[in-house]
């Protein structure tokens, strides 16, 4: 740490490095040392010959030393701001430009000029962005005095999906990071009497009441919303009147998930012919300068962007974007699918539509794929059969 002080600050008050030749070097350090002008990073070359560094102010009163030891002292570099100063002194606009420019820079780090939002599924990060600026977040505000913390307990109020979020704010940056709320059914609390119903189709395999009347039994066929498990336990020697409890137990019900999709032989390919427009243009402070736009004159094409904003570093980035798009032109070409492929295809696609709706928790226990032709148009279907718990708590009374 010494060192890289010691360094900045030889670089800071500028030194020079010299060549020494003679007989009598050593006398030419050891006089150098009495008069306090000092050398470092000597080293020799060779024979009667050494570099060594030293500053501008030791460099002026090096000459009497020289001749009384009949050495030889040339300049070999120059080094350090006062030097660099010196050298654009003349080109004063190039200098005052540089100035600009870095105090341009200084002030345009003082806002916020990007806003990353991540965690977020269900929620649109649009929508994210919409309840940031309501609070005073969003690009071109000035970050000091932003209150985070003031801001994380509004937004927890104000969007009743989200458990957790975090908002920091590193150079130009603001990191948003959202934990969604999860979507869990409505539970009635023990002391409310209640009823387990079906929540989906299915027949019955195995049901236990722990609490309350069983409704169904095993191998019956039940509807969804159908009474599994009643909470209306008939009071002894009455027919009309009953005690209501808060059923509970566990209904395990076969279900099934499908799914179909229609065999295709015959794809569209687009094929690029090699021709290609492009155009340029310019976002700044999020208005956007169109540089080069030429007709496009292409019947079919696909487009691609391509955006280069102005960084630093990660987390430092500045209201500048060069914005490039490509049109590409295609042309469509049809291919034939080869009966085996176009089936196995069909297949996979349904069965990815089915398996998407099984429910977490449920049981796979059987797949079925099969194939069904209908005025001429072939179908892959997939059934999945499972075992599940398809008991939901519902009030006596309630929907």
């Amino acid at each position: 740490m010494k060192f890289l002080l010691f360094r900045l600050w030889n670089y800071a008050r500028g030194y020079v490095i010299i060549i020494v030749e003679g007989f009598f070097i050593e006398k030419f350090i050891n006089i150098c040392a009495r008069r306090r002008i000092l050398l470092w990073n000597v080293r020799i070359q060779k024979e009667h010959r050494v570099t060594a560094r030293m500053s501008i102010s030791g460099f002026r009163l090096i000459r009497p030393v020289a001749r009384k030891t009949g050495c030889r002292v040339r300049l070999l570099k120059k080094t350090g701001l006062p030097f660099v100063f010196n050298k654009y002194r003349r080109r004063k606009a190039f200098f005052a430009g540089a100035v600009l420019f870095f105090i341009l820079l200084n002030v345009l780090a003082s806002f916020i000029w990007s806003i990353e939002i991540s965690g977020n599924e269900r929620l649109e990060t649009a929508f994210i962005e919409d309840v940031l600026a309501g609070n005073g977040i969003k690009p071109g505000r000035l970050k000091y005095g932003i209150d985070t913390r003031a801001t994380v307990d509004r937004m927890m109020l104000e969007i009743g999906r989200i458990s957790w979020i975090s908002i920091n704010i590193r150079g130009t940056k603001v990191k948003v990071q959202i934990r969604e709320r999860e979507d869990i059914p409505e539970i009635v609390p023990r002391h409310i009497p209640c009823d387990v119903i079906a929540q989906r189709d299915g027949i019955v395999k195995q049901i236990i009441a722990t609490e309350g009347i069983e409704a169904v039994a095993e191998g019956q066929t039940v509807k969804k919303g159908q009474v599994l498990i009643s909470g209306r336990i008939p009071v002894k020697g009455s027919e009309e009147q009953y005690r209501h409890v808060h059923a509970m137990g566990t209904v395990k019900a076969r279900t099934w998930y499908e799914a179909e999709v229609p065999v295709v032989f015959t794809e569209t390919e687009r094929l690029r012919t090699g021709r290609m427009i492009k155009d340029h243009s310019l976002i700044l402070f999020s208005k956007k300068l169109d540089l080069i736009r030429r007709k496009n004159r292409f019947s079919e094409y696909t487009t691609e962007e391509t955006r280069k904003k102005l960084t630093i570093s990660e987390d430092l980035v500045f209201p500048f974007e060069w914005v490039v798009v490509t049109r590409y032109e295609v042309t469509s070409v049809q291919a034939s699918i080869r009966e085996t492929d176009a089936r196995e295809k069909a297949a996979e696609e349904a069965y990815k539509e089915a398996l998407e709706l099984v429910p977490e928790g449920a049981e796979i226990i059987e797949e079925n794929i099969y194939f069904t032709e209908e005025d001429g148009k072939l179908t892959a279907r997939a059934i999945l059969e499972c075992v599940e718990d398809i008991g939901l708590s519902r009030r006596i009374g309630g929907n």
